[in-house]
């Protein structure tokens, strides 16, 4: 059984290129590059889990993708997606395509933007016939709107973690319903702990406790600190010691 800092591990490990070595604890993993979108595919016995690499600022392309708002439906189904998360995950399913087997259970993962491609990626192998068993996201960004989202998490184990005062998972905004939070929230108060089940009440008393900590530390820019895949996967890892 893979864990969620296991899950947050293999979504950290996307940020890296096969020349980094960090993705050397297995031989048997594929590497996917296309235009500006990469991730893995670590293959195991029982199912292959795909990892999908998240925003880099220093990436351009990767920020236009964040900031592009409108929505397509590319079935026409009425299932209305983010057009630029659409578009940098749709550029990595022909190698995702290719390097699985439909008859072999797949998980998928991802951090940020990792995150919001890893929802559409699970939602389309779901549509063509792939068993998707997890689907663990880390600081993601909202993806579709309710239609779509209601999809994925029928279809899969759908996890969402949000590490306090991370200011990704806010955006695009709910405006109009244009965008809905999908899978099951399981939020990490300040302390690191995760609580499933958090109210807003809850989430907004313990973001002042965060900032709180933060301005004691002269971290001014917690909102941005929150959002580092390191401290998603090492919260996981102490709540699993």
């Amino acid at each position: 059984m893979t864990t969620p800092a296991e899950y947050a591990e293999y979504a950290r490990l996307a940020y890296f290129n096969p020349e980094d070595g960090e993705a050397d604890f297995t031989d048997n993993k594929v590497f996917l590059k296309a235009d500006n979108a990469e991730g893995w595919i670590f293959k195991f016995k029982d199912k292959d889990v795909i990892s999908l690499r998240g925003t880099q600022p220093t990436q351009w392309k990767d920020v236009m993708a964040d900031l592009r708002f409108w929505r397509i439906d590319p079935a026409g189904s009425g299932e209305k997606i983010h057009s630029g998360f659409w578009k940098e995950a749709f550029s990595l399913l022909p190698g995702i395509i290719k390097n699985t087997e439909e008859e072999k259970p797949v998980a998928v993962t991802g951090h940020s933007l990792g995150g919001a491609m890893a929802v559409i990626v699970a939602g389309f192998l779901m549509k063509m016939g792939y068993t998707v068993t997890d689907l663990y996201t880390f600081g993601q960004p909202r993806v579709g709107n309710k239609k779509f989202v209601k999809r994925v998490e029928a279809g899969c184990n759908w996890q969402r973690y949000v590490n306090n005062n991370d200011i990704v998972p806010s955006v695009p905004p709910t405006f109009a319903f244009m965008f809905e939070d999908g899978g099951n929230l399981r939020y990490i108060n300040a302390a690191g702990k995760v609580i499933e089940n958090s109210t807003w009440q809850e989430r907004l008393k313990d973001s002042v406790e965060g900032r709180k900590d933060a301005w004691k530390k002269a971290q001014y820019f917690d909102s941005f600190a929150d959002h580092a895949i390191w401290l998603y996967r090492d919260h996981l890892k102490e709540e699993e010691e």
